[in-house]
């Protein structure tokens, strides 16, 4: 599941460090590259709102496959644009099978894992987004500062390929969650949304939504922001990436760990506070503390995905193992619906001045402060709300019914 999670996320990642290469070289203005990522998670989105009424109505093997060879598809798309449209284009349906995909990646894993050591497993598979960035991004640039932009994507298309084939090979049938009788089409929407006790599902959307938004506010236009607005040099975005990159994959690890140990929100709440201090000096005085920005970046990554890990492992207590796809699903769609937001939101705040640097990014930074510190007392309350040893009564009836012992 890391290696499918790597593919989806390297195919997503990749549009924004690549952004002032593309950009010029299809005339799209830079303050405007959010647009190219909100393409992709709008229709992310939509998608995952279609899965979630269908997903855990069958094996999780073909399913996730399909929606892999969907993705690799829109990639080789993606390679061929001509301008803006065509690429917008392209990444929109990238995005309608990389939503379904992400969703089946965490439910897989949750179906394999207890809870109580299901926030290292999480850590495990959410480190795709580290190894995306220290070895994915890093080579994309490098590739498309040698050969062009388009190269990128069809390295991704083609990695993509032989991994995807590998897994569905390696991975037995995923079939666990067919316990009973299967839903009914028109009752999935109803019944997914009911997951839980009172608030529940609620709180997991909006936490979800809260702790996206920062990111995909900011990380869009760091590339475009480290270069041109801060001086940093264009032949060492690899290496700013790769090292936020290594320090995030070792610190989602332990933040699995940790997880486990801790529990989500006292991760989330060091998190939200060390982002907070972060976002200060990286997007109004990066020399305050005379510290370089291959510090200040790799730090700003390292706490955005492990306040990812703390959030999906939370989320993921909520439903029962038969509608574990179909609800992440749904939450796949709230984080698409509000990174897809947060980058429009940041585009139509920012403007590009002659020599390339990009106006009002404070205000786009102050937006991001604010969604960040409404992750603690959202994971908290959801975390307080999770019916204790729900989760291993689930496990039981599963096992009861297959005529398997529990565990």
């Amino acid at each position: 599941m890391t290696a499918v999670q790597f593919v989806s996320v390297i195919s997503f990642m990749v549009v924004m460090p690549l952004g002032p290469d593309f950009a010029p070289a299809l005339g799209i203005d830079p303050a405007r590259v959010g647009w190219v990522l909100a393409a992709y998670t709008g229709a992310s989105a939509l998608s995952g709102l279609l899965a979630a009424m269908v997903l855990d109505r069958f094996d999780r093997r073909p399913a996730i496959g399909i929606a892999m060879v969907g993705l690799l598809l829109c990639n080789l798309a993606a390679a061929f644009s001509v301008d803006l449209w065509s690429l917008l284009a392209a990444r929109a349906l990238a995005g309608l099978f990389g939503g379904p995909a992400g969703a089946l990646s965490v439910a897989i894993v949750a179906d394999n894992v207890p809870p109580e050591r299901r926030g290292k497993a999480v850590g495990m598979v959410m480190g795709a987004l580290s190894i995306s960035s220290v070895l994915g991004i890093p080579a994309a640039l490098e590739l498309s500062h040698l050969f062009g932009w388009r190269v990128p994507f069809l390295v991704v298309a083609g990695m993509g390929l032989a991994i995807i084939t590998a897994v569905l090979f390696i991975m037995p049938p995923q079939r666990s969650h067919l316990t009973g009788a299967p839903m009914r089409l028109a009752d999935a929407p109803l019944r997914l949304l009911r997951i839980g006790t009172g608030t529940l599902p609620w709180l997991a959307f909006a936490l979800a939504l809260v702790s996206i938004v920062p990111g995909f506010m900011l990380i869009t236009n760091l590339a475009i922001f480290a270069q041109y607005n801060l001086g940093f040099p264009r032949e060492h975005l690899g290496l700013l990436y790769m090292v936020g990159g290594v320090v995030s994959f070792f610190g989602m690890r332990a933040t699995g760990a940790l997880v486990d140990r801790k529990g989500s929100a006292p991760i989330m709440l060091v998190t939200a506070l060390a982002l907070g201090g972060l976002i200060f000096l990286i997007y109004y005085d990066w020399s305050l503390l005379s510290l370089p920005l291959l510090l200040l970046v790799p730090a700003f990554m390292l706490f955005n995905t492990a306040r990812m890990v703390a959030q999906s492992t939370a989320v993921s207590k909520v439903p029962a193992p038969a509608d574990r796809a179909g609800f992440m699903a749904l939450v796949q769609s709230v984080t698409q619906v509000a990174g897809g937001a947060a980058a429009l939101i940041a585009s139509a705040l920012l403007q590009t001045a002659p020599d390339g640097r990009l106006l009002h990014m404070d205000q786009v930074a102050l937006l991001a402060l604010a969604v960040n510190f409404l992750a603690p007392p959202l994971i908290w309350a959801l975390e307080r709300r999770l019916p204790k040893g729900a989760e291993s009564s689930h496990r039981v009836r599963a096992a009861a019914v297959k005529g398997a012992p529990p565990g």
